[in-house]
C-alpha cells in the first residue's frame, strides 16, 4: 500500500466525521487502488461509541477506515499507535477537525513519489483556520528567535523550510525509524504541547530535510460558535496527558538544543506557555535525557549552527514542478 492517512482524535465526534468524508474525496483523484485512513482514538468511553456509529459500515468492513481505542488520552502516543498500525509506504498525517483542500492530497504524494530529495524529512501543505482566506495560508515558522516562532508565509514552488505542524505528508520508515517519532513527548505521555515543534527540527539536526509543496491548504474547523457543546469543542488534547500542560515545548527545547537552547527559547516559553523554567527544567531533563543522548550521537547538525545558519534559508534550494495539479 501506498498511503495511510493518519488522525489522533479525542471526542471530536461530528467534526471527525466530516474530515473522514473530506479525506475519502481528497484521496478519489490520487487513483491509488488501495489506500486507508487510520485512526487512534483518544476519547471517553461513551465519545467513541457514539464515533463508530457516526463511520459508515462499508468503509470499515472494507478496511478504507481503521479506528482504535488507546484510553490514556496523549496526542503524541496516539499518532504513533497510528502510524505503527498503518501499512502506507508514506504517511499523511492530519488532525480530526480538518477540510482538505482541492489536490492536497495529491500534490503531497506526487511530490514524494517524483520530486522529493532523497532526504526528504517532511513535506508540508499549507494550514489555515476556518476563519481566514486562502491568502493566509502559511508553510513554516520563523526561527530567527525563540521557539515556536512566529507563523511565516506560504510557498508557490517547492521550497525547503524550518518547520510546522500538519498537514505534513513522510515515509513511514523515517517517521518510525530515524526520526523516532515523537520521542521523549510520546515515552512519558506528556501533555499538549511542543509535539510539533519537536519532530519538525529533529529532521534537519538528523540530516533531513523538511519541503513546503505548493498546494491548496488544509483548513483547521474551529473554533466554532457553539464549541462548548461536547460535540463541538476544538483541541481536546489539551486536557490530556501527564505532568503539566506545555512541558512538553520546554522537553523538546532541551532535548533538541540542551540548556542553551532552552535559554534562548525561555522568552516564548515564559510568556506565552506559562512554563515555570527554574521549576521544571529538572523535570525535563530526566524526562529527555534518553533522547537527547541519541539525538547527540546521530546528529548531523546541531541545532545551533542551524538556526545561525539555516539552510532552509537558501532560495537557491527551491525547484518547480511542471504539471502541478492545482
Amino acid at each position: 500500500m501506498k498511503l495511510s492517512v493518519i488522525i489522533s482524535n479525542r471526542n471530536d465526534i461530528l467534526m471527525l466525521a466530516i474530515t473522514i468524508r473530506s479525506v475519502i474525496e481528497a484521496l478519489r483523484p490520487v487513483g491509488l487502488d488501495r489506500s486507508e485512513i487510520v485512526i487512534c482514538d483518544n476519547s471517553f468511553r461513551e465519545s467513541y461509541m457514539e464515533i463508530t456509529k457516526n463511520i459508515p459500515n462499508a468503509y470499515l468492513d472494507s478496511g478504507l477506515v481503521k479506528i482504535s481505542y488507546q484510553e490514556f488520552p496523549c496526542l503524541f502516543t496516539a499518532r504513533e499507535t497510528a502510524a505503527r498500525e498503518a501499512s502506507g509506504e508514506y504517511l499523511l498525517c492530519l488532525d480530526s477537525h480538518m477540510l482538505i483542500g482541492h489536490n492536497m492530497i495529491l500534490d503531497l504524494f506526487n511530490f514524494m513519489e517524483h520530486s522529493a530529495p532523497a532526504n526528504i524529512g517532511f513535506a508540508h501543505a499549507p494550514i489555515i483556520w476556518c476563519h481566514h482566506d486562502d491568502s493566509m495560508a502559511k508553510h513554516d515558522r520563523d526561527t530567527s528567535g525563540p521557539q515556536p516562532g512566529k507563523w511565516g508565509r506560504a510557498y508557490e514552488t517547492p521550497t525547503p523550510i524550518s518547520w510546522k505542524g500538519m498537514p505534513w505528508i513522510c515515509r513511514r520508515e523515517f517517521f518510525l525509524g530515524p526520526l523516532g517519532g515523537y520521542g521523549a513527548l510520546s515515552q512519558h505521555q506528556l501533555g499538549w504541547g511542543g509535539g510539533d515543534m519537536h519532530i519538525g527540527l529533529k529532521p534537519w539536526i538528523l540530516g533531513f530535510e523538511n519541503w513546503a509543496v505548493p498546494t491548496t491548504p488544509g483548513t483547521h474547523i474551529g473554533r466554532l460558535p457553539g464549541s462548548k457543546n461536547e460535540k463541538f469543542k476544538y483541541r481536546n488534547y489539551k486536557t490530556s496527558g501527564r505532568y503539566p500542560r506545555c512541558l512538553g515545548f520546554l522537553v523538546s527545547s532541551w532535548v533538541l538544543g540542551g540548556e542553551e537552547n532552552v535559554q534562548r527559547d525561555t522568552p516564548k516559553l515564559e510568556g506565552t506557555f506559562n512554563i515555570d523554567i527554574r521549576g521544571l527544567l529538572p523535570t525535563a531533563i530526566k524526562l529527555g535525557q534518553d533522547e537527547r543522548e541519541r539525538i547527540l550521537a546521530k546528529q548531523e547538525h546541531p541545532l545551533s549552527q542551524l538556526l545561525e545558519d539555516p539552510p532552509w534559508a537558501n532560495p537557491e534550494h527551491s525547484i518547480d514542478i511542471p504539471g502541478r495539479a492545482i
